[in-house]
């Protein structure tokens, strides 16, 4: 069963789906989507992969960040900050509803949402899974890649601005936070069982990145691996990437939380 629902986080009323099995009681996963995504992804991959899993008796909660896609907020007014306080709102309710089970729950990050993903899973013992897809380590890449120094000139001034091509303001609220948050901790903090999967031909996020993040996991994590595949892009656009990413990520958390 699908049900649209609404949440609260700090920062507003947040729009998700949530993806139920028949059974009474079953692990469940929350989704992370990426820096100007939503709870489908690109070509649906978010909602693809949930139907997969709830078919194997594994419940999903995939929603929209403050600011994003059906939830409350202006993009301009998104953070690192805000998406972070919005991973740990998705979680108190998520554990709190009566078919999960709160001790097996898994994070799926896609890029930015990675860094909330890991922020999020080494904060709660409950998550025992999670996995990275084409993971950002590095959020100052955003700046490089999209501001021009008049851009954030600009932004620091007025406290926005419209972005030619992007389709959004950015907000001095997101400049400060990317320039100030590091995952070097929060990795090194959790855990639990880690999956990180990325394409060599990713040109929005490189190679660096999810070494990056298997080199912190394995101080501590319990279970790591990492694959890459050839090509795909950043979100698996190709046929063969798409099938790989969701038969493997399926797989991995039927192996890590079904008892």
């Amino acid at each position: 069963m699908e049900k649209q629902v609404i949440f609260e986080s700090k920062n507003g009323k947040l729009f998700g789906v949530l993806h139920i099995p028949e059974k009474e009681i079953s692990p469940g996963v929350i989704f992370f989507h990426g820096f100007t995504g939503n709870k489908c992804e690109s070509h649906f991959l978010f909602t693809k992969l949930a139907r997969k899993l709830c078919k194997e008796g594994i419940s999903v909660l995939r929603f929209d960040f403050y600011g994003s896609g059906d939830s409350e907020g202006s993009f301009e007014d998104m953070s690192l900050e805000t998406e972070m306080m919005d991973g740990e709102s998705a979680v108190e309710y998520f554990r709190n509803l009566d078919f999960v089970d709160k001790d097996r729950i898994g994070i799926l990050g896609l890029s930015m949402g990675a860094i909330i993903g890991v922020y999020v899973a080494s904060k709660y013992k409950e998550v025992k899974a999670l996995c990275l897809w084409s993971p950002l380590a590095f959020p100052s890449i955003i700046k490089r890649k999209l501001l021009t120094r008049k851009m954030v000139k600009k932004i620091k001034t007025y406290g926005k601005c419209y972005i030619p091509d992007f389709g959004h303001y950015i907000g001095k609220k997101f400049l400060n936070s990317i320039e100030k948050i590091k995952v070097n901790s929060y990795a090194e903090n959790y855990k639990g069982n880690v999956f990180i999967i990325h394409t060599k031909d990713d040109k929005t996020v490189d190679l660096k990145n999810p070494i990056f993040y298997f080199d912190k996991f394995h101080k501590s994590a319990v279970n790591l691996k990492m694959l890459i595949l050839n090509k795909g892009g950043h979100t698996f656009t190709t046929e063969e990437s798409e099938n790989k990413v969701i038969d493997e990520t399926l797989n991995f958390f039927k192996e890590c939380l079904n008892p």
